[in-house]
C-alpha cells in the first residue's frame, strides 16, 4: 500500500476519535471555518502580491514586469496548491493566470459582476465575488508597488476547498461515535507502521540533499521503492545529474573564457583559476591554486606604480563586501607588463571570498594609441583644409570680382591689386596675346622687380611655345625665355592662360632670392594653379562677353552698328544735348536702284556695294558721330553738336563722295552708285527720337520721290502731320 493511502487511513481513524472526544469543537470550528478561510486566503493573496512585485537587490525586474516568468510561477503556485491564480494590472487587464478554465492574457477581466475588483483596485480592500461564468468563489487583493500604489491585483479561488472542508466536517459530526475508541487504537498502529516508512525514505533523502549541499554533485539515492519516496528519489537523482551537467558546463565555459576568471577564498587564497587569467598572470594554473592572491599577482596602478595599502581592487571588494572595479597592470615574471580591468565580486556564502574577473584591454590601449595619432594627423589635415579653404575663399572672391568686369582694364586693375595679396614677395605681369596673335602686351603688374619684356613676340616665351608652364632660374638647366629681361640671377615661371581651347596670354612671377629659396614655386604651386584657371576662365568670358557684345550691335555685313544700338545711343545722346543746349542732326540715306544690283549682278555684288557705302560713311564721320545700317540699303548717320546747315553739308558731300565709288565685281564694272540723303536736326525738326527719324524719313523719301540722289532738309516742326521739305537739287553730272 502507498503512503498517500496509510495517510488517509490514519487521518480517518484519528478524525473518527476526534469526532467522539471533541464533537462541540468541530461544531464551533464549522461556524469559524468561512471565517477563517477568508483570513487565510487572504494573507495567501497578499503574500502572492508581495512575491510578484518583489524586486532583488540587484536591480533585476519584478514578476510582475515579466509577464513569461510572472505565468510560470503562477503555474507553479498552483501545481503545489490546487488553487486558480489570475493577475490583473491596473486597468484590469490580464497579466497571467494559472487556472484550468481557459482565460486570454491582454482581455479585460470582467467575470466580476459588480466591478469588485475594479473597487479593489481604487481603494485597496480585499473582496470577494462569485464567477458569473465559472461559479466559483474568487477573492481579489490588490498589488501595490511602492506602498500605498496599487498597480493591479490578485484574484485566486478559494471556495472549494472551503465547502469540501465544511462537508467533511458536517459529515464527520455525525459519524461520531462509540467506534472512535478502537479507530484511535486501529490509526496508531497504522501511524506507527506509517512513521516507520517515512522515517527510512526522509533520512535516505536528507543524506543525499546534505552531500549536495556539500558539493558533491555525484550523490545519488537508490530509488527501489513503489511509494512517493521512491518518486522523490528519481527526481532528486535527475535533479543532480541536471546539477553535474550544468557545473561540466560552466566549467567549460569558465575554462574556455577569454576574460581571466580567479577565485578566492576567504582568506584571499586562490581557490581556482581558468587558462586565461594563468596566461595573464604569467604562471602555470597549478602554481597559483591555493597561493595568496598577492603572491601570484603582481598588480600596480595604470602609471604603473604600486597600490598602497588596502587600495587595490581586491584589497577594497575584500574589505568592503561590495563589487568592485579598476584599471590596473599586471607584471609578469619575465617583466612584461598587461593593461586589464579587474572586477572583484564578492561571493554570498557565509565563508566569504570572491570572484575575480580580468579582461585584457592590450587591444585597446593600441587603438587607443592608433586614435591618438590619428587624431594628430587629422588635426594636420584640418589646418591644411582650413588654408585650403582660405586660399578657395579668396579665389572665388577673385573670380566674383572678375565676373563683375565688364572691360579689360577694369579686369587687369583687379588682378594687379589682388595678386599682391595672393602672391605676396613675388613680383609679376599678366600679359595678353593680340587679336592678330603676333604680338604679347603687359597688361598688368605689381610688385618691385620687372624682369619681362613690356611687349614681344609669343615665340619669344617659352611656355606659349609649349603649351605649359616653364621655370627657370639659378642651378636650372632649362633655358630662359626671350622676353625676361634680368641676367640670370632671378628665379621666374610662365604659365600659359588657357580657356576653352584658347591660349590668352601667360602669368608671369619673379622671385629675386630664388638661390636662397629652392623651394620658392612649390609651396605657392597649388594656389598658382587656382590664381591661373581663375583668371584665364575670367578672361576668355570677359574676351566672349565682348565678342557678343560687339555682335549684338553690329550689322555683320558692313561692320556698322545696327539700328537697336543706334536708337539706344541716339535716344542718350539727344538727352545729353538737351541738357547742355546742344543742336543734333540726323542724316538718313537710302542706296538707289539697289535691287537693280542684286537682280543684274547678284547679291554679291549688291553686299559689296553696301559695304563701300559703309566705308564712305565712316571716312566722313567724326569720332563723336555714329554710324548704322538703320536696315536693307538704309543708313543713318547722328551727328551730335552739329546744326541742320553742317548736316546738310555733310550729307551733301557724302552723296557726292559716293558718286565717285568706281566698283568691279568679277571682272564686271557695277556702274554709279548714287544714294538719296534726309536730313533732320533737333530741336528744328523735333525734341524726341522718334520724331526727329520720322521727319528724316519723310525728308528722304521726298528725295526719291523728286528724282534720287539729292539731299532734301525737313523744314518747320516735326510734330505737323507732313513738316515742308527743302529740296537740295542734284549737279549736273559732267
Amino acid at each position: 500500500m502507498r503512503i498517500r493511502s496509510l495517510i488517509i487511513l490514519s487521518v480517518t481513524s484519528a478524525a473518527a476519535l476526534i469526532g467522539l472526544v471533541g464533537g462541540l469543537a468541530i461544531f464551533t470550528q464549522m461556524a469559524a471555518t468561512k471565517s477563517l478561510g477568508l483570513t487565510e486566503a487572504t494573507n495567501v493573496a497578499q503574500e502572492l502580491a508581495d512575491t510578484i512585485v518583489f524586486k532583488s537587490s540587484d536591480g533585476s525586474p519584478s514578476l510582475f514586469e515579466r509577464p513569461d516568468a510572472l505565468h510560470e510561477f503562477l503555474e507553479q503556485q498552483h501545481h503545489r496548491s490546487l488553487r486558480d491564480f489570475l493577475v490583473v494590472d491596473r486597468n484590469k487587464i490580464l497579466l497571467a493566470h494559472a487556472a484550468d478554465e481557459e482565460h486570454k492574457i491582454g482581455e479585460t477581466f470582467d467575470h466580476d459582476p459588480g466591478n469588485e475588483v475594479g473597487q479593489t483596485l481604487v481603494d485597496g480592500l480585499p473582496r470577494k465575488f462569485t464567477d458569473a461564468h465559472e461559479a466559483n468563489e474568487i477573492l481579489a487583493v490588490a498589488i501595490e508597488y511602492p506602498k500605498d500604489t496599487i498597480v493591479g491585483a490578485v484574484l485566486l479561488e478559494y471556495d472549494p476547498l472551503l465547502r469540501a472542508a465544511e462537508q467533511r466536517t458536517s459529515n464527520m459530526l455525525w459519524l461520531v461515535g462509540l467506534g472512535a475508541a478502537a479507530a484511535v487504537l486501529v490509526a496508531a498502529a497504522f501511524a506507527w507502521g506509517l512513521l516507520s516508512r517515512f522515517g527510512a525514505g526522509l533520512s535516505d533523502m536528507m543524506r543525499g540533499m546534505e552531500s549536495l549541499a556539500k558539493g558533491d554533485v555525484m550523490t545519488r539515492i537508490g530509488h527501489s521503492r513503489k511509494d512517493e519516496f521512491g518518486q522523490l528519489a528519481q527526481g532528486f537523482n535527475t535533479m543532480a545529474d541536471e546539477l553535474a551537467s550544468a557545473r561540466a558546463h560552466i566549467e567549460d565555459i569558465v575554462q574556455t573564457a577569454a576574460e581571466g576568471i580567479a577565485v578566492l577564498d576567504g582568506d584571499g587564497k586562490v581557490a581556482s583559476v581558468n587558462p586565461a587569467a594563468a596566461a595573464m598572470i604569467g604562471r602555470r594554473a597549478d602554481k597559483i591554486v591555493g597561493q595568496g592572491w598577492a603572491s601570484v599577482m603582481a598588480m600596480r596602478n595604470p602609471r604603473g606604480a604600486e597600490f598602497a595599502a588596502g587600495t587595490s581592487p581586491v584589497e577594497q571588494a575584500m574589505t568592503t563586501g561590495r563589487q568592485h572595479q579598476s584599471e590596473v597592470r599586471l607584471t609578469k615574471p619575465d617583466g612584461s607588463h598587461v593593461p586589464v580591468i579587474a572586477s572583484c565580486s564578492p561571493l554570498s556564502r557565509s565563508e566569504g571570498g570572491l570572484v575575480l574577473t580580468l579582461s585584457d584591454i592590450s587591444e585597446l590601449r593600441r587603438a587607443e594609441g592608433v586614435v591618438n595619432e590619428r587624431a594628430d594627423q587629422l588635426a594636420l589635415l584640418n589646418r591644411e583644409l582650413h588654408e585650403k579653404s582660405e586660399t578657395t575663399t579668396r579665389l572665388v572672391k577673385l573670380g566674383e570680382l572678375l565676373q563683375a568686369c565688364v572691360t579689360f582694364p577694369e579686369a587687369f586693375s583687379v588682378v594687379g591689386t589682388a595678386m599682391a595679396e595672393f602672391l605676396g614677395g613675388l613680383s609679376g605681369t599678366v600679359h595678353l596675346t593680340s587679336a592678330s596673335r603676333n604680338l604679347v602686351e603687359e597688361m598688368a603688374h605689381w610688385g618691385d622687380v620687372r624682369s619681362s619684356a613690356t611687349q614681344f613676340a609669343p615665340e619669344d616665351c617659352w611656355a606659349l611655345r609649349r603649351g605649359q608652364e616653364h621655370v627657370a632660374g639659378p642651378g636650372m638647366l632649362t633655358p630662359r625665355c626671350a622676353h625676361i629681361t634680368e641676367n640670370g640671377k632671378r628665379g621666374y615661371v610662365c604659365m600659359p592662360l588657357a580657356a576653352q581651347g584658347e591660349t590668352l596670354g601667360i602669368l608671369h612671377l619673379c622671385e629675386p632670392n630664388a638661390a636662397e629659396k629652392p623651394q620658392w614655386l612649390a609651396e605657392r604651386q597649388q594656389i598658382l594653379r587656382g590664381v591661373v584657371d581663375t583668371l584665364a576662365l575670367a578672361l576668355a568670358n570677359l574676351r566672349l562677353r565682348e565678342t557678343l557684345r560687339q555682335q549684338s550691335i553690329r550689322d555683320p555685313n558692313t561692320g556698322l552698328f545696327n539700328r537697336r544700338y543706334l536708337e539706344e545711343t541716339s535716344s542718350r545722346e539727344l538727352r545729353r544735348m538737351e541738357r547742355s543746349a546742344q543742336p543734333l542732326v540726323i542724316i538718313m540715306l537710302d542706296v538707289d536702284h539697289f535691287k537693280r544690283f542684286n537682280d543684274t549682278f547678284g547679291h554679291e555684288a549688291g553686299d559689296l556695294v553696301l559695304k563701300q557705302v559703309a566705308a564712305t560713311l565712316i571716312e566722313h564721320a567724326r569720332d563723336s558721330d555714329v554710324v548704322s545700317r538703320y536696315g536693307g540699303e538704309e543708313f543713318a548717320l547722328v551727328m551730335p553738336g552739329s546744326s541742320v546747315e553742317e548736316g546738310a553739308e555733310r550729307a551733301e558731300a557724302l552723296r557726292q563722295a559716293i558718286r565717285k565709288l568706281h566698283l568691279t565685281h568679277r571682272g564686271r564694272t557695277l556702274g554709279t552708285v548714287t544714294a538719296s540723303f534726309g536730313v533732320a536736326a533737333y530741336p528744328e525738326h523735333g525734341v524726341g527720337w522718334a520724331e526727329l527719324t520720322n521727319a528724316a524719313d519723310h525728308a528722304l523719301y521726298d528725295a526719291k520721290g523728286n528724282g534720287r540722289d539729292r539731299v532734301a532738309v525737313a523744314l518747320g516742326n516735326a510734330s505737323s502731320e507732313r513738316p515742308p521739305i527743302q529740296l537740295v537739287p542734284a549737279p549736273k553730272s559732267s
